[in-house]
């Protein structure tokens, strides 16, 4: 008998753990639960969030869960969790669970359940529709693996799944269980399959879209902050890009479908775009402009277009363009753009693009089924109006080499004599503040009295005026502070959260800090305004090292995503 829990998250991880007992159990850490419903097929919806207690909610996750595609697996779900936070770091588990008979055959049990996370940060069913779907995909897809090919993930390459995805080709591709090293999610069979249940049969609310604006009308509309996430499933159908999407895959959605005992018409498009990309000027010396344009689909039907691009070597986390759709044009502008409403004369230069980068649309048909063009290159060959610097030391496929070639540029930092920039080198408390201060052009006056640099050329003055430090923290007169002193990840957090509240950024009171070493992190109400506007972030292993110093190739990060913020 096994037991195995897949688990979903942002970045999501898998975990399959043995046991001789998978009924459904809520987590006795939690107590009575706060709510539960029960819906006409016996399924129940438990909350322990206080934001999930009455009737009308839970029944909505129950009316949400049934809008997604179900057969006769159904009958073996019985319980959905809803739990106010996140132990593990992740949004949601699957628990599968099932015995082989004397004849060899799989024999599903009953009594499978889903647990959804982080339920206190949720108000509406639709933030959590994904990961509910998600999860379900995990329930569809082993069930009918099991009990109609009588395979396992585990058995994968013997699976016709395996042979109609093309499976076999991608020697990545692997099932892992909890003793593996080396996970890699997105190359996760059991992962994949889920994905796809999500791609081909999630409820429409699990696929729902984000309206993606390009350079042009962020300028022209004065949209100076600008988010986007992976959950967008128009951004990102699938984790793994470098497979083709479900959709397009002919005959997987008629292999599951009749596996569950249904036929239909396979989902198709009549035609697929062809990307063209071409220079339109500079609108400043040094910041050009280009457009990219497709031919739409003429058959009628109304279709959602998103143009997405990533760098050749980095598809897992692409940048939105824009979202069109039919009846507008099939164009969008990347690069820099000028507003020419002469009340904001607002300039925004959109992150640069320089080397070879991918783009491809992501098309959504009427009945919510994505496909996508083949990804097009295209090689930017201009330079910025500045010289580059040499950093020697920083190859082109270093991870921060574009957010360091920025603050280069933007004299927020400079390299070494000999054309180095020494990226690993610790960044002291006095370094950090001066490029969180040049960032905003803010103007210092010097101090011609005073003997250290931070002091004399003005930018002590400037920390205080800009709330970057506090007494509190460095005690009276700031007499504690010790400019030469290496600036901590936790200092770090509480001077650019600072310089955004100085600028006008907050972050909801009650937002939650999930790093597992939050108990070390002091100033946890200005990290989660910069983990609100993704200037800061954690590490895979949900720690955000508080205590850690600071290289300068990660400030360069932040200053960066500061710029962006801010718009250029």
């Amino acid at each position: 008998m096994k037991k195995g829990i897949y688990t979903a998250s942002f970045f999501i991880l898998i975990f399959i753990l043995f046991s001789s007992n998978a009924e459904a159990m809520a987590r006795k850490e939690y107590g009575t639960p706060l709510g539960t419903y029960e819906g006409d097929k016996g399924i129940k919806i438990i909350s322990f969030s206080k934001n999930w207690t009455s009737q009308e909610k839970l029944k909505s996750v129950y009316d949400e869960l049934l809008k997604n595609f179900h057969g006769e697996e159904i009958t073996y779900l019985s319980n959905i969790y809803i739990y106010p936070d996140s132990p593990d770091g992740v949004a949601g588990n699957y628990y599968e669970d099932y015995e082989i008979s004397n004849e060899g055959k799989y024999v599903y049990k009953k009594g499978r359940y889903i647990e959804i996370f982080n339920g206190n940060q949720y108000k509406d069913v639709s933030q959590f529709a994904w990961v509910l779907s998600h999860e379900y995909g995990h329930h569809f897809t082993l069930y009918y693996l099991l009990t109609k090919e009588n395979k396992h993930f585990n058995q994968w390459e013997q699976t016709k799944y395996a042979q109609i995805r093309g499976l076999t080709k991608y020697k990545e591709v692997e099932y892992y269980s909890v003793n593996d090293t080396g996970y890699i999610h997105k190359w996760d069979v059991a992962e994949i399959a889920a994905e796809d249940y999500v791609q081909l049969f999630g409820s429409p609310t699990a696929k729902k879209s984000t309206d993606y604006k390009d350079v042009k009308e962020r300028v022209e509309q004065n949209i100076k902050d600008y988010y986007y996430s992976t959950d967008s499933f128009n951004l990102l159908p699938q984790e793994n890009l470098s497979l083709p999407l479900a959709a397009d895959v002919s005959g997987l959605y008629l292999y599951w479908l009749g596996l569950a005992g249904y036929t239909t018409v396979e989902p198709s498009l009549p035609s697929k775009p062809v990307l063209t990309i071409k220079k339109v000027g500079e609108i400043m010396p040094g910041y050009s402009q280009y457009e990219v344009s497709w031919n739409p689909i003429s058959d009628g039907k109304n279709y959602e277009y998103t143009l997405v691009s990533y760098p050749v070597e980095d598809n897992h986390f692409p940048r939105p363009v824009k979202t069109v759709v039919t009846g507008e044009p099939m164009k969008a502008y990347i690069g820099s753009a000028m507003s020419s409403n002469k009340n904001t004369n607002s300039l925004i230069l959109d992150d640069q693009y320089r080397g070879e980068y991918y783009f491809r649309l992501f098309i959504k048909n009427p009945k919510g089924f994505m496909f996508s063009t083949e990804p097009i290159k295209f090689k930017f060959e201009d330079k910025p109006k500045k010289p580059l610097y040499l950093m020697t030391d920083v190859p082109n496929n270093h991870w921060a080499r574009e957010s360091i070639q920025t603050v280069v540029d933007h004299n927020i930092a400079k390299g070494y004599d000999d054309g180095s920039f020494k990226p690993e080198n610790k960044v002291t408390k006095a370094e950090f503040m001066a490029m969180l201060i040049r960032s905003i052009n803010y103007k210092v006056t010097k101090q011609n009295n005073e003997n250290h640099w931070f002091v004399k050329q003005g930018y002590l003055e400037a920390a205080k005026k800009l709330k970057l430090i506090t007494e509190a923290d460095y005690g009276t007169n700031y007499s504690k502070l010790k400019y030469d002193d290496f600036v901590t990840r936790d200092e770090m957090s509480a001077m650019a959260g600072n310089l955004l509240k100085y600028l006008g950024y907050t972050a909801p009171a009650n937002q939650n800090i999930n790093f597992s070493d939050a108990k070390d992190i002091k100033h946890k109400k200005e990290l989660s305004i910069a983990l609100r506007y993704s200037i800061l972030s954690g590490y895979p292993d949900r720690t955000f090292k508080p205590s850690k110093q600071v290289t300068r190739a990660e400030a360069a990060a932040v200053i960066y995503k500061l710029l962006h913020l801010m718009g250029g």
